[in-house]
């Protein structure tokens, strides 16, 4: 079988997961429709098992080329592949949008990808006419990809057939991680790990605080914030101004083969996110053996982490309660903590490269065998994508 897999840019998870798909005998073509995009530092693969097409180089790197541009593209392309499938990673894009079209007018069956959640308290309020938008768009799918548990059941309210969802989609290679985790320690320093974009609805400020805190009462481990965003001077600064800022430290992006070394030596790790659909980080933690403090915010907490059992949650506006686990974790047992990894990672083998790529492939037979297209979805779009360059 033959497949399109549509997406902005391609990182190191893409390429695990599309690379799994070609060893289960499908025929990938990625296509990038932002192949300039900064959104993500990640350092592009020189090699790999599937074919690559990328978009023409846009003015503005972060946004797409015209719609002229796509439907041309699109045209040329997808007419030359032929493929038995496409996927969509996502559908607010232009590209994505002007994909389904393309898709539903030549018979296509089409599947969506999705990682969005249900609101929950702190989440940014759902515009009601959006939403359904959204329930007529998705009826030109055949079948949907998501996350998670959470992402399914938002499909699902979104009047989306629970069994045209499959999942998991956000995977990472948990055997790279576990492997290049498992050799000897190089430091006994003890710290807490945070591996995130430093944005503000990632709650790094508050982290800090409670950090702070939690060394006022005794604690004893450090911290070590790693990521790239707008924020990185502020939390500079914010961590030189606490007490006993030589156990804190902000560090900028790192590519995954240097982070596997601070996954290596940390002690455990915590994801204080307001929101997030996911956090693929918690993945590559919990694959490391790190204990996990994660935001009940996070589309992940639901799927990997069952409090006080396979890591820790907390409420991200509750700073004593991130401060209460910090602690707690510092004062596990040695056979307390091997318990609750062993457990953790039990669990995270339903969300590994095999169970996607054999989870993907039923995706795909069955929209194939259930294709659905939706004119109504095709003219909302091709009025939203001309409304909205």
């Amino acid at each position: 079988m033959k497949i399109i897999i549509v997406l902005r840019n391609i990182g190191p998870y893409h390429n695990s997961r599309f690379e799994s798909l070609v060893n289960a005998n499908l025929k990938v073509y990625a296509f990038e429709t932002r192949p300039e995009s900064q959104e993500y530092l990640w350092s592009s693969s020189n090699s790999c098992k599937y074919q690559v097409i990328k978009f023409p180089k846009s003015i503005y790197p972060e946004k797409d080329i015209s719609n002229k541009e796509i439907d041309s593209f699109y045209k040329k392309n997808i007419s030359l592949i032929k493929p038995d499938a496409i996927v969509s990673v996502g559908w607010a894009d232009r590209t994505y949008q002007r994909l389904l079209i393309y898709a539903n007018s030549k018979k296509i069956p089409c599947i969506i990808v999705s990682d969005s959640i249900i609101k929950k308290e702190n989440n940014k309020s759902r515009f009601f006419l959006k939403e359904i938008l959204k329930k007529f768009i998705l009826k030109g799918y055949s079948s949907a990809f998501v996350a998670g548990k959470e992402s399914k059941e938002y499909l699902i309210r979104l009047g989306f057939k629970e069994e045209n969802i499959f999942y998991p989609w956000d995977v990472v290679d948990n055997s790279f991680f576990e492997k290049l985790t498992s050799k000897s320690r190089k430091s006994k320093y003890k710290y807490f790990l945070c591996v995130s974009r430093l944005l503000e609805r990632k709650n790094l400020f508050n982290l800090i605080k409670s950090f702070s805190n939690y060394q006022k009462e005794g604690g004893i481990w450090g911290l070590k914030i790693i990521g790239s965003g707008d924020l990185y001077l502020k939390l500079k600064k914010c961590a030189e101004n606490i007490n006993n800022n030589e156990n804190i430290e902000i560090i900028n992006w790192l590519q995954i083969s240097d982070l596997v070394d601070y996954y290596k030596n940390a002690s455990a790790f915590i994801l204080p996110s307001y929101f997030d659909n996911w956090g693929l980080v918690v993945n590559e933690a919990i694959s490391s053996g790190l204990p996990c403090i994660v935001s009940q915010n996070c589309g992940c907490a639901v799927d990997l982490i069952k409090n006080n059992e396979t890591g820790f949650v907390f409420n991200p506006k509750k700073n004593y309660e991130l401060q209460k686990y910090m602690k707690k974790v510092e004062n596990l047992t040695k056979d307390e903590q091997l318990k609750m990894i062993s457990l953790a990672r039990i669990n995270l083998k339903n969300y590994d490269l095999d169970i996607f790529s054999k989870n993907f492939k039923k995706a795909v037979v069955f929209s194939i065998n259930n294709p659905r297209k939706s004119l109504i979805s095709s003219l909302l779009l091709r009025l939203v994508s001309n409304i909205c360059p």
